[in-house]
């Protein structure tokens, strides 16, 4: 494939706990191609370092395998959740003030939620497994399986989507269901439901208004095959660094600009060094909430049903939260003097035109690629 992922070992946490100027990052979101993932253990909670201790020991942590055999008794069942965002993700935010209750209450305490975030129970790759395993029980984790689940790589297609409710509205509809299906049918792991990630958008220290300013821009993009071909084809000299050497770059203007959910600039301290947003929602990614299949064939017919539904509820809450933190992120640096530049219709048109040799050999790798993205672009 023209665009293999090189997604590391520790899977794509992009700003998770990375120092910035010997601070601790206290918000994060998840995007396939950054690396950087740091755990300060000085300042974890009592419940991270027990989390870390029941990934290691195996046994004595969360359930035994005995789900079904729980529920004749009476008994209480553990459902371990594990994340690779911060616990102030939305994402977590959700699965806390939605997920736990609904699961928690409506079984009448024979369920019991456990939530570990920040990738205490490993990256995404991990995850992905730990899930297939039955490990744990829930994951909430990127698109790490399109390499065997092939349509999972669509979240990462430049200009798919036109803004964030067209990403909701696709992912949330009929082609998120075909997505899920396609991939529970390939995997066997239950796909539960789809959460927002980040809206990927440039940053720069100089005005971009037109495609034409990105022209002999220093631009950083993640070292990943698909963004680093974007920043070409924009026309900018593209230098791929981990996150937590961008400030440094961004600083001492080693590189004029970069790419991230504008959270990132924000939390990465990145609005000290830089002036301009240029909101091309380029990528807006996902992620997904999925359970083992030995878990739910583990509960009663009423519980599947209530962790399916719980599920659901989740996501809509996680999209609301998702959507008021963005214009949160944005006022904050409005009030810190970056300018947003929105394009209209002809330049976004033209981005996507600009984008073609991408689609074109993703065209030629898949057959159902063409379809799939008209039908994408069709969703109003």
């Amino acid at each position: 494939m023209p665009f293999m992922m090189d997604i590391p070992r520790l899977q794509s946490v992009s700003y998770s706990l990375c120092p910035k100027k010997g601070n601790t990052v206290q918000k994060n979101i998840l995007i396939k191609g950054e690396e950087c993932v740091r755990l300060n253990v000085s300042k974890m909670t009592k419940g991270t370092l027990v989390a870390l201790l029941c990934a290691t020991m195996l046994t004595g942590c969360g359930t035994n395998g005995k789900n079904a055999d729980n529920a004749a008794a009476g008994k209480t069942t553990t459902i371990k959740v594990a994340t690779v965002v911060s616990a102030n993700h939305p994402m977590n935010e959700a699965l806390k003030s939605t997920f736990k209750p609904l699961v928690e209450q409506g079984s009448n305490g024979a369920l019991k939620v456990e939530i570990y975030d920040s990738g205490v129970l490993g990256g995404e790759k991990e995850l992905w497994d730990s899930v297939r395993n039955g490990n744990i029980q829930i994951v909430s984790i990127g698109t790490v399986m399109w390499n065997e689940v092939d349509k999972m790589a669509v979240p990462d297609f430049p200009f798919l989507f036109r803004d964030l409710a067209h990403a909701k509205k696709v992912y949330t509809g009929e082609i998120g269901k075909e997505l899920a299906g396609d991939l529970e049918k390939k995997t066997g792991v239950h796909f539960l439901s789809w959460h927002p990630n980040g809206v990927r958008n440039f940053s720069s220290n100089k005005p971009i208004n037109t495609i034409e300013d990105f022209k002999g821009m220093r631009l950083r993009m993640p070292n990943n095959p698909i963004h680093l071909q974007v920043g070409k084809l924009l026309g900018a000299n593209v230098t791929p660094l981990p996150m937590g050497e961008v400030f440094t770059a961004l600083e001492q203007k080693v590189v004029d600009g970069q790419d991230n959910p504008i959270a990132a600039l924000r939390t990465e301290g990145w609005y000290e060094v830089q002036s301009n947003v240029f909101e091309s929602n380029h990528m807006i990614t996902s992620l997904e909430l999925l359970a083992s299949d030995k878990m739910m064939k583990g509960l009663t017919e009423e519980q599947r049903k209530l962790v399916t539904e719980a599920a659901l509820k989740t996501s809509e809450e996680s999209w609301k939260l998702y959507e008021k933190g963005l214009a949160e992120d944005k006022k904050f640096l409005q009030d810190n003097k970056i300018k947003f530049t929105t394009p209209d219709d002809a330049t976004r048109l033209k981005l996507v035109e600009l984008m073609q040799p991408v689609y074109d050999d993703l065209y030629k790798k898949y057959s159902w690629a063409k379809e799939l993205v008209e039908r994408i672009r069709n969703v109003k």
